[in-house]
């Protein structure tokens, strides 16, 4: 089997990676974990939470694997986000509470493969309804995310919804956290409370203590980084026939805003080691993007590099 064979063609092949970085990702944070996973807190899931958390962040591999031939954004058929998102949303930290890591990067995967299929069915009610739905029950289980309700605007201007899908989405959003206001209410408290709530809690400080990152996972957003210039660099200078397609530029604004939305999220002071498993989300689309756009033997490079890196970090702090 070629080296390349598991990141263009084979999905039985990617999605047994997958298996075997979570399982790899998870003994390490159970047996060795980082320092800074310790400073995040010092309780992690117990161990049926933990087995819980795996299977949603190989359901949100899943999801990944289909977001990028719906957005358009590969050449051929491409099963590379499957096992990117498991290297980016475990391999290089991984909360302590990794349940709620990954429930809420689960959500995000499908709010946003939910909201790619207005890019195919003009008018598209449902999935923008249910998409927006997620999106607020990630403010419910996860506060910092709640900068993600920008991704409602990017979708009606880059995604050229009409005016009802707006206000679909801006009710499904909505739905949840008026939700849990009447629930706060109904347990005796005022409406307001839940809005107080909600703000005490972007205001706490999320980390316990300031704590050094791992040299490896510097290492591994280097590399993820470069990665990324170097493929838009060979994007602008060798443009694909398929940009003339508005429905990839569409995909790519959409993915590109929606990564710096969720970098935006480092800057809050109660945020955490889980938002590292939000940013994976649209981070493996993009990566994947790259690589399946540069020549084969660069990306094929590039790509084990990077496994090499997570495999080296497993052992290495």
């Amino acid at each position: 089997m070629q080296l390349s064979a598991i990141t263009r063609k084979s999905a039985l092949s990617a999605i047994l990676l997958l298996v075997a970085i979570l399982l790899a990702a998870a003994l390490r944070a159970r047996l060795a974990p980082f320092g800074v996973e310790l400073s995040d807190s010092a309780y992690p899931d117990r161990l049926f939470s933990f087995v819980l958390a795996m299977v949603l962040f190989f359901c949100g591999g899943f999801v990944e694997g289909k977001m990028l031939p719906r957005s358009g954004l590969s050449k051929s058929y491409c099963t590379l986000p499957i096992p990117l998102y498991g290297v980016l949303a475990c391999g290089v930290v991984l909360s302590p509470d990794t349940l709620l890591a990954a429930a809420v990067s689960f959500c995000f995967a499908v709010a946003i493969y939910l909201l790619l299929r207005s890019l195919h069915s003009a008018g598209e009610k449902d999935s923008v309804f249910f998409a927006s739905i997620l999106l607020g029950v990630m403010v419910l289980l996860y506060p910092p995310s709640i900068v993600l309700v920008a991704v409602i605007p990017l979708s009606v201007f880059i995604l050229a919804l009409s005016l009802r899908q707006a206000l679909i989405m801006v009710v499904g959003y909505a739905l949840p956290l008026l939700t849990a206001s009447y629930a706060v209410w109904y347990g005796g408290d005022d409406m307001l409370q839940f809005g107080r709530n909600l703000i005490s809690a972007l205001s706490i400080q999320g980390m316990g203590e300031i704590v050094q990152i791992p040299y490896l996972s510097i290492t591994m957003i280097v590399a993820v980084a470069a990665i990324l210039v170097w493929g838009a660099v060979y994007v602008v200078l060798r443009p694909d026939k398929r940009f003339m397609m508005v429905r990839v530029r569409r995909s790519l604004n959409l993915f590109v805003w929606i990564l710096l939305l969720t970098l935006s999220m480092l800057f809050l002071s109660s945020c955490d080691l889980i938002v590292v498993a939000i940013i994976a989300v649209p981070l493996a689309i993009l990566l994947s993007f790259v690589l399946d756009a540069m020549p084969n033997n660069q990306s094929t490079i590039a790509y084990w590099v990077l496994l090499a890196l997570f495999v080296l970090h497993l052992f290495i702090e």
